[in-house]
């Protein structure tokens, strides 16, 4: 494991809120029922997003810091960046669906007809990572995602509740089809 980044020639990267949020609600329109059950799954959509563009292209897509939690990657700006674009008359709706479990699972879902939206601040190459991470992943748990994240390279070579650097990336040796399409 590694104890600290100072280890890698770790870039800085800076975080990008509106970047974040086209990517927030890019996933959610291209999601199945224009929704996503469960922070766990939205997290890692997003994780898997940063972290695939950034092995595909050398620079972040949207700068946020994920640290290591016991469910996975998670950006620590999430919270912060939805709430300018959650709630009522807003462009994502939260609601809470019962799950069994302790905790209700978060459903966010959106809240505008995608005609409405304009997601012209993300590039061809930044649609087409989303695109590959909706098909390929968004299907999938929250559970199954946490597990798929816990075998990454990057999740694995930092200690709990340190931040994951971006460039750990390059040792989940993927190649750039795998990552954007052909």
């Amino acid at each position: 494991m590694i104890s600290s980044p100072g280890a890698l020639r770790v870039q800085p990267t800076v975080f990008n809120r509106k970047k974040f949020q086209a990517v927030l609600l890019y996933l959610l329109a291209h999601s199945p029922r224009q929704m996503i059950e469960g922070k766990k799954k939205l997290a890692k959509l997003l994780y898997f997003s940063d972290f695939n563009f950034f092995e595909a292209f050398e620079q972040p897509l949207t700068g946020a810091t994920y640290k290591a939690l016991p469910m996975g990657p998670f950006p620590e700006e999430l919270d912060a960046a939805l709430a300018p674009i959650t709630g009522e008359g807003k462009q994502i709706g939260i609601s809470k669906k019962p799950t069994g479990l302790q905790n209700d699972a978060i459903v966010y879902k959106l809240s505008v007809d995608t005609n409405s939206l304009s997601f012209g601040d993300l590039t061809k190459d930044e649609c087409r990572v989303l695109d590959k991470v909706i098909t390929e992943l968004g299907g999938m748990s929250g559970k199954a995602l946490e597990d798929l994240s816990h075998r990454e390279a990057p999740y694995n070579a930092v200690v709990q509740g340190e931040r994951i650097p971006y460039e750990l990336a390059y040792y989940r040796g993927k190649t750039k089809e795998e990552l954007v399409g052909a």
